[in-house]
């Protein structure tokens, strides 16, 4: 489902897929947080998207935003019925969407082995790419991948600006992971990033800058993509 969906509905489906011969079943499992929580949650979301409609999208909105998905992901955890299910399937791989890092703690969790799916570029989320601020700009940087020294020193810029933002969002889980993580073994969120067996990057190279990619990362733009129709004369 779309971005909006996934925010706004947030729900954790989880699909199983049993290969014997040519059997293929699934189960899906759908998830509501407590009343309270979602009440808080919506009017959170909702002054989100009314403040950046007006053009008022200031990042400190959506780091409240991302506050609540932490507090909904502990809901989540904390359902001894849904994580005992999932633990039993003893499945070998799991396929999460990176918007919310709630599913990197669940594999974590679980200790599985996962698949990440980025919806969007490169710009909302630090994968552990080489990341060579002489030739690739940094999100919403309105630079190009020729840069003059000027043009280095902004990038550099911006790129020390866009750790510190993902810092904060990153620390908005610091306490699920407190919760439901014993000391000793806490999981650090940055690094469960890194962990994914492979990323696929909804994007495509005509809309990226050159840069490096490793081997775990995938171009899979269109994914949502329709068939084209002809046009009407």
């Amino acid at each position: 489902f779309g971005l909006y969906g996934t925010i706004k509905h947030f729900f954790i489906g989880v699909l199983f897929l049993f290969l014997e011969k040519n059997e293929i079943s699934y189960k899906v499992i759908s998830w509501l947080p407590p009343e309270d929580h979602r009440k808080d949650f919506n009017n959170t979301f909702d002054f989100f998207v009314t403040e950046a409609l007006h053009g008022r999208g200031a990042f400190d909105n959506f780091v409240k935003l991302m506050e609540q998905l932490g507090i909904r992901c502990s809901d989540l955890l904390r359902r001894s019925d849904i994580m005992d299910f999932l633990k039993n399937e003893n499945f070998d791989l799991v396929f999460v969407e990176a918007f919310d890092f709630c599913s990197f703690l669940v594999a974590e969790k679980l200790g599985k082995p996962f698949v990440s799916i980025l919806p969007t570029s490169f710009g909302s989320v630090d994968l552990g790419l080489p990341n060579p601020v002489s030739y690739v700009p940094v999100f919403n940087s309105l630079l190009t991948d020729h840069m003059d020294f000027w043009g280095r020193v902004k990038n550099f810029l911006m790129l020390f600006d866009f750790s510190i933002k993902q810092w904060r969002i990153q620390s908005t889980f610091d306490s699920t992971i407190k919760e439901h993580f014993p000391e000793g073994s806490r999981p650090v969120l940055s690094h469960l990033l890194k962990k994914a067996e492979l990323w696929f990057v909804n994007s495509d190279f005509a809309f990226e800058f050159a840069r490096p990619l490793l081997p775990n990362t995938v171009y899979v733009g269109g994914l949502i993509s329709r068939p084209v129709k002809a046009v009407p004369q």
